[in-house]
């Protein structure tokens, strides 16, 4: 069964909750994977509320992106992590899955948190899956499984950001990464 996601409507909806509906103006980075505009103000608006436990509670927290029966972008129940590490609950059987999600929680100088891991990239390849990563800094990162790359869907503050962040001048932000860049930067 192949679903094109394209929506006539925006709704934000996680599975067992309330759907709430808003939208969001956002400022994409030129070098964005070419998702549909819906997709990305979905995604988009998830993580401006998921953000703010995140953060506030400094835990990680995953699950999945997918469409229902409708069509309708919806969310799982975001998982509770730890600070550097979370484990996604199965999804609903009869969900239609496009993306994993995670948040990497609050900043703090000992993670290198405003960029997937070479583990979360490497683990989206192999649940063959595509990603989304909002981090402390407001950034959105998409993990995509037929590139095998990490891009940044959007910059800093494009979704709630910590307002301790502190950008680190000696290793800057690049638009893109490969697990092996990634790996280099963890070694560094």
């Amino acid at each position: 069964m192949t679903k094109t996601p394209l929506l006539k409507t925006l709704s934000l909806k996680i599975l067992g909750l309330k759907t709430l509906v808003f939208a969001t103006i956002v400022a994409f980075s030129p070098n964005a994977f070419a998702q549909a505009q819906d997709e990305i103000d979905f995604v988009t608006n998830f993580f401006n509320e998921l953000q703010v436990k995140s953060i506030a509670q400094n835990r990680e927290y995953c699950g999945y992106f997918g469409l229902d029966d409708n069509d309708n972008f919806v969310a799982t129940i975001p998982a509770k992590g730890d600070t550097d590490s979370c484990l996604a609950n199965d999804p609903p059987e009869d969900l239609y899955l496009i993306a994993t999600y995670h948040t990497h929680g609050a900043y703090g100088v000992d993670f290198d948190s405003e960029l997937p891991s070479s583990s979360d990239l490497e683990a989206d390849i192999d649940e063959g899956l595509d990603g989304y990563v909002a981090t402390p800094g407001g950034r959105i990162w998409f993990n995509s499984v037929d590139r095998e790359t990490a891009i940044m869907l959007c910059g800093r503050n494009c979704t709630v950001s910590d307002s301790q962040y502190v950008a680190d001048t000696e290793y800057p932000v690049n638009n893109s990464y490969t697990v092996q860049q990634l790996r280099q930067r963890e070694s560094e």
